[in-house]
């Protein structure tokens, strides 16, 4: 049993790889096309912050691919798995939809946090000016 999951993970690490060199490949072409040698010479994106990689991160979904490496028994356990997962869905939506509600109001709390902190910044130097 250990050695069926260890040959599912590894194959599982193999296709992920194979995703992000895919990936990669995607993202060289798109800077060769915009004229871009590396992806240092990318200007970073107007607007790019740490707030925007928590409002990518914000949504979850309970439907992620269920994939399989072994040819036949790969599929029967694929198959039970997309089973299982149909016949919970009643249960795995709600929590889902709790979780992206409750990651939203999390980004909009960090973002007033965010803006407050900035015009105390700038209090503070106006203060600072004024002295």
């Amino acid at each position: 049993m250990r050695g069926d999951m260890s040959q599912s993970n590894d194959a599982l690490r193999g296709e992920m790889s194979d995703v992000a060199d895919a990936l990669e490949a995607i993202r060289s072409a798109v800077r060769r096309n915009a004229g871009y040698a590396t992806a240092s010479d990318v200007p970073p994106v107007a607007g790019s912050s740490v707030m925007t990689e928590l409002s990518d991160l914000a949504i979850v979904s309970a439907h992620l691919p269920i994939t399989w490496s072994t040819p036949l028994v790969g599929r029967l356990i694929a198959l039970s798995k997309r089973a299982t997962r149909l016949m919970l869905r009643w249960y795995i939506n709600p929590i889902v939809e709790q979780q992206n509600s409750f990651n939203e109001a999390l980004v909009r709390t960090v973002a007033t946090l965010e803006e407050r902190i900035r015009d105390v910044e700038r209090e503070l130097a106006t203060r600072e000016d004024n002295a």
